[in-house]
C-alpha cells in the first residue's frame, strides 16, 4: 500500500524530522513537501533528506504572487498543491494525506499505524476525516529544540466546538476519487456526487457532511473513536513569535497575533496520545538525524530560531506579543451548554 503525505515548508527546520519520523512510522511512503523563502535552512534540509531518497523536495518560486485564470492571488500553499497533483507519486498512491507540519495523525487502534485505522474503516470508504485536536502551549514559554509530541500534552476537550477552529479536520482520501486538491478536504469533479466519507470513528459522515465545502464536522460527536489530528499550532511562546513572523502560508492576509493565540491556547486536559509511540520515534529520528549532513543542518536551523526570536522581540509590537501571550496562559473551554448557546446566535446572525 502507497501513501502520500503532503506539505509545504517555511522555515520548520527544527520540526522537520520529528514530523517525519512520525508520519514514516505511520506507514507513510512518499513524501512530496514544497519549500518557498525559507529562511532557516529548510529548503537545504529538504535538499539532504531528498539526496538521500526519503522525499521529494519541490521548491516553489518565491512569494510574488501568482494569479489564477481568474485574476485571484494564488497563495503560496496553493501553488504548493498544484504542483504535488501533478506529481507521479499522487498518480500512484492509494491513499493521500494534506497537511502541515505542526499536524500529527493519531491513530488510536492496533498498532497506532494507518493500516490499523484502514483496516476499521469500512472498505469502500473513499476519505476520512481525522477532527483537529488543538493543543496549546501548556505554560511553555521558551523554545526548545525537543520532540513536539512530548513537550505538548494538554488539549482542547474532545466535543468542544467553540471556537470553530475546534471543529475542523483533515483528509485521509483516495486521490484516485477525487478531482483536486484542498488544504482541508479533497474536491469531487462537479455532477461526480458525494464521496463515501468517514468518520475518525468509521461511521458515514452525514450527507450534508459530505459536501465539498464543509470545513466544520459540527454538529458530529463521537467521531474520534479511531483515529484524530492533533494540532499544535502554537508551540511555545517564542516559537509563536517567530511564527508570526513568517505568517500562514495559505491566508497571507490573515495576522497571526493574540487573537489567533486565544482562539488555539486550551490546555483543558491532559492528553498523552502520542506517547504510545515515543519509543519508536525517537529511534526513527535518530536513523533521520544520522543521514549525511542532516545534524548540523537541524542544529543550524534551531540557531536561526534562537536568533530571530532574539532580534524580534526587541521590536516593540513583537515584544508586547511576546508578554500578551505569556499573560493569556490558557483559554477557557466554555463547556457545551455554552458552546450551544454561541452556536445558535451565530446561526441567527447567519439567517436573513
Amino acid at each position: 500500500m502507497r501513501i502520500t503525505s503532503v506539505t509545504s515548508v517555511r522555515d520548520e527546520g527544527p520540526y522537520l524530522i520529528e514530523w517525519l519520523a512520525w508520519h514514516r512510522l505511520l506507514g507513510v511512503t512518499d513524501f512530496l513537501i514544497a519549500s518557498n523563502d525559507c529562511r532557516d535552512g529548510s529548503d537545504r534540509m529538504l535538499d539532504a533528506l531528498m539526496a538521500a531518497g526519503v522525499v521529494r523536495h519541490l521548491p516553489q518560486p518565491p512569494m510574488a504572487e501568482m494569479h489564477s485564470a481568474k485574476g485571484k492571488a494564488a497563495s503560496v500553499q496553493w501553488r504548493a498543491l498544484k504542483a504535488a497533483w501533478a506529481q507521479p507519486e499522487r498518480k500512484a498512491s492509494d491513499w493521500m494525506l494534506i497537511s502541515d507540519v505542526d499536524e500529527f495523525p493519531v491513530i488510536h487502534c492496533g498498532s497506532h499505524r494507518f493500516a490499523d485505522l484502514l483496516a476499521a474503516v469500512p472498505s469502500g470508504a473513499e476519505a476520512i476525516a481525522l477532527a483537529w485536536r488543538l493543543f496549546g502551549a501548556g505554560g511553555l514559554a521558551e523554545f526548545q529544540d525537543l520532540p513536539v509530541t512530548g513537550q505538548f500534552t494538554r488539549s482542547a476537550p474532545a466535543g468542544m466546538f467553540h471556537p470553530i477552529a475546534a471543529t475542523f479536520f483533515k483528509s485521509l482520501f483516495r486521490p484516485g476519487a477525487f478531482q483536486r486538491p484542498g488544504v482541508h478536504r479533497p474536491l469531487r469533479r462537479e455532477g461526480q456526487g458525494a464521496a463515501f466519507w468517514v468518520d475518525g470513528t468509521g461511521r458515514p459522515l452525514p450527507p450534508v457532511l459530505a459536501d465539498d465545502k464543509r470545513l466544520s464536522l459540527l454538529p458530529l460527536t463521537g467521531h474520534r473513536a479511531l483515529a484524530e489530528m492533533h494540532h499544535y499550532s502554537l508551540r511555545s511562546v517564542a516559537a509563536f513569535v517567530v511564527k508570526s513572523d513568517r505568517g500562514l502560508p495559505n491566508r497571507s492576509q490573515k495576522g497571526i497575533d493574540l487573537h489567533y493565540w486565544v482562539e488555539r491556547n486550551f490546555n483543558t486536559v491532559e492528553n498523552t496520545a502520542a506517547a504510545v509511540l515515543a519509543g519508536p520515534l525517537q529511534q526513527e529520528m535518530a536513523a533521520l538525524m544520522a543521514l549525511p549532513g542532516m545534524a548540523a543542518l537541524h542544529e543550524e536551523a534551531v540557531a536561526w530560531h534562537h536568533a530571530r526570536f532574539a532580534a524580534l522581540i526587541r521590536q516593540p509590537e513583537t515584544y508586547r506579543l511576546w508578554t500578551a501571550c505569556q499573560h493569556a496562559a490558557g483559554s477557557l473551554a466554555l463547556g457545551p451548554a455554552r458552546d450551544s448557546q454561541i452556536l445558535r446566535q451565530f446561526q441567527d446572525l447567519e439567517s436573513p
